[in-house]
């Protein structure tokens, strides 16, 4: 009986989990549509392009960490906004998440 109920317990905190990673997802989706979307395509599945890369390329080709950097500090050529005026951390992490969640 105790190994059944650990194992529901195991399973129940796993699907909590997973329900509170896809809430992050979902919430770096909703903000790379606002603030991403009008350069870059970030459609699952999105053609592979250069300049301004798609999701789909950044998601196959790029480290996290670089992708962190490159959102907040873009290269000094970029037209990209200056995300570390004004994004929050966990707002950065939901896109990254969302980003890497097209490589899965």
């Amino acid at each position: 009986m105790k190994v059944s109920c650990i194992v529901f317990a195991a399973i129940t905190g796993l699907a909590s989990l997973a329900q509170a990673e896809d809430a992050y997802i979902a919430s770096g989706k909703r903000t790379a549509e606002a603030n991403c979307a009008q350069c870059h395509n970030i459609a699952p599945g999105g053609a592979f392009k250069l300049y301004p890369p798609s999701f789909q390329a950044i998601a196959t080709y790029m480290d996290p960490e670089i992708m962190r950097l490159k959102i907040m500090y873009p290269d000094h050529v970029s037209i990209m906004p200056q995300f570390h005026t004004f994004i929050f951390e966990g707002t950065l992490d939901n896109i990254v998440g969302y980003i890497q969640s097209l490589d899965q």
